[in-house]
Parts: structure tokens; C-alpha cells; sequence
């Protein structure tokens, strides 16, 4: 699965675009967003206002005062976004569902040999960062 596709998945369209924008600029406006934005579509400031607001909310986007504007910066980058917003449901399923969840995961991982080769590697790989237990 392409990151950009992941990524649709986690955001809806429009938190989509303007991400992009932030990730491209590092840090901006909203005006500077609804700026790129309005080259290939028009969107009123106060959509755009908003859709950051809420990213923001969120704990995707920071935002810092600057005049009397706001400064928007990106909190994670592409990956980074989707290992957390991955971790935040693994853990949100684990909380509901837990060994049954676990359980179900390894039999759907092991249905696919090239999946239950990265699980055994990823495996291998925290037992050998923890250090060795004494008797």
C-alpha cells in the first residue's frame, strides 16, 4: 500500500490537500495554504481556517501565533503520521478485544507467508533488544 493511499485512509480529502501543502511548505498560513490550494480549485479562507483548526485539534498540525495570524506547522511527516495514527488503533483494539485480537492477528498474518516472514523478523528482532534474563 502507497503512503499516499494509506494516508487517505486516515485523513478525509480535503485534510488530505492541505496536509500536502504543510508538508511541502514545512510551516504556513492559512492563507498561504488557501493560496496553493485556490491554483487548482477555490475554497473559501474560512474552509481552509477550519480544516487546519481541526488538524490542529487533533494533534497533527501545531500551531503557534505569529502577529495576527497563526503559523501552522506539520507535528510528523507522511511516515511518521501513519505509524502513529497505526499505533493509536492497535492499541485502541487491543484495549477492546485483547488476546482474541492478538489471536486474530496471527492467524490472519499467517495466512500470507511473505506477512508471517515480517512478523517472525520484527519478532527476532525485539528479542534481541532485550537484554538477557538471569535465573
Amino acid at each position: 500500500m502507497s503512503v499516499d493511499s494509506t494516508l487517505a485512509n486516515i485523513l478525509g480529502p480535503l485534510e488530505l490537500k492541505v496536509m500536502k501543502c504543510l508538508w511541502a511548505f514545512e510551516e504556513a498560513t492559512v492563507q498561504k495554504v488557501l493560496d496553493a490550494l485556490n491554483k487548482k480549485e477555490d475554497y473559501a479562507y474560512t474552509t481552509i481556517m477550519t480544516v487546519m483548526s481541526r488538524l490542529a485539534q487533533k494533534g497533527i498540525l501545531q500551531r503557534v501565533k505569529s502577529g495576527r495570524s497563526y503559523q501552522y506547522k506539520p507535528i510528523y511527516t507522511e511516515e511518521a503520521l501513519i505509524r502513529h495514527m497505526s499505533s493509536q488503533a492497535v492499541h485502541q483494539v487491543l484495549d477492546h478485544y485483547g488476546d482474541t485480537a492478538i489471536a486474530q492477528f496471527v492467524d490472519t498474518v499467517g495466512a500470507s507467508p511473505e506477512q508471517l516472514k515480517k512478523l517472525k523478523d520484527l519478532i527476532d528482532r525485539l528479542e534481541g533488544e532485550k537484554p538477557d534474563e538471569k535465573d
